[in-house]
């Protein structure tokens, strides 16, 4: 194919001109003086990569698409394409993620006890880089106690994503213990004394209720939750367990507290996101649903508390599926990738 010149003024100085190699996959621009050639295009029947090293201001034409990029990053191996069609989708070595990371839950106690705080909860965002593996820990929930126990009840586990580490709720207390701290804190064992709740992590939960001081009823306070405290136990009630968040409005609720129990009354329930209610004497309280972080409720004298709810982690991100692992689904212009036990996300 023969050049085409063209005049780059009305007075005919400054010609440049184009060339269209026989195979037409590249345009070159010829310059004049000592400037060169200049890349400017590069036909192809698929999108360029990061690896697709180039210059600033190439041009990179999709002809099976029609999608034009730019190169606006000449990293080597780590290439910048931003879509300058009507299209969507740059590409690019990183990609902005939005993610939540809840940890297990504590377990609830037993002899007149508290409810078992909610694992940590943490919403954040970060940028993650192309093709990096990334580990996904999902923490277990906290073993629950039976009969008269002296001990307080196990708290849950870590989760943990991307350097965010969500810790796990408190265990609740028996009769003469406080609750133990976490994510959020386990409630405080009920009876003559009266003890304070486990106090929660700031930005993961909160604390745990008070249990009474009453010797009627021996009220336990509730485990705490990623939205609010456990409520402090009555006379003759256990406290509620405090309830969990709602992650960007999907409507599943995550880290609910454990209620607590008393010996006669009425039992605390268990706060919303997995949560269990707290149960009178020789009773056993439900575990926490799995993979919602919740708290399991305490039992009152000679019964058996709830074990508590293992975590999750769940990242989204806009668009069309660029990452591998978990469970990956799409909705509403995201797509979604949900972990329910350790592994990893590749970016």
């Amino acid at each position: 194919m023969s050049n085409v010149k063209i005049k780059a003024n009305a007075s005919g100085t400054a010609d440049f001109t184009i060339e269209a190699p026989a195979t037409n996959s590249a345009l070159t621009l010829t310059l004049p003086s000592s400037n060169g050639e200049l890349l400017v295009g590069t036909r192809s029947a698929s999108d360029p990569t990061i690896t697709t090293n180039g210059a600033l201001g190439d041009v990179w034409v999709n002809t099976t698409s029609g999608e034009i990029f730019v190169c606006t990053d000449a990293t080597t191996d780590a290439n910048v394409w931003t879509n300058a069609g009507e299209g969507s989708g740059n590409i690019d070595p990183s990609y902005s993620v939005e993610y939540l990371v809840v940890a297990g839950g504590g377990g609830g106690c037993s002899g007149t006890a508290g409810g078992g705080g909610a694992g940590g909860y943490i919403a954040t965002s970060a940028s993650l880089a192309t093709g990096t593996n990334y580990t996904v820990t999902i923490g277990g929930g906290g073993a629950r106690t039976s009969g008269e126990s002296t001990v307080n009840a196990d708290s849950g586990s870590n989760s943990s994503f991307n350097s965010t580490v969500a810790y796990g709720g408190g265990g609740g207390g028996h009769e003469s213990t406080a609750g133990s701290s976490g994510g959020s804190g386990g409630g405080g064992g009920g009876g003559g004394s009266g003890k304070v709740g486990g106090s929660g992590t700031s930005g993961q939960g909160y604390a745990g209720g008070t249990g009474s001081s009453s010797a009627s009823g021996y009220g336990s306070g509730g485990g705490g939750g990623a939205s609010g405290v456990g409520g402090n136990g009555g006379s003759s009630s256990g406290g509620n367990g405090g309830n969990g968040l709602n992650w960007q409005s999907l409507g599943t609720y995550y880290a609910g507290g454990g209620g607590g129990s008393t010996r006669s009354g009425t039992q605390g329930t268990g706060g919303l996101g997995g949560g269990t209610n707290g149960v009178g004497n020789s009773s056993t309280a439900s575990n926490a649903s799995a993979n919602t972080g919740g708290g399991g409720g305490g039992a009152a004298e000679l019964g058996t508390g709830g074990n508590g709810g293992s975590g999750i982690v769940i990242i989204r991100y806009a668009g069309s599926q660029r990452g591998t692992g978990g469970t990956v689904t799409s909705s509403g212009g995201y797509t979604y990738h949900t972990f329910t036990s350790s592994s990893s996300y590749t970016a």
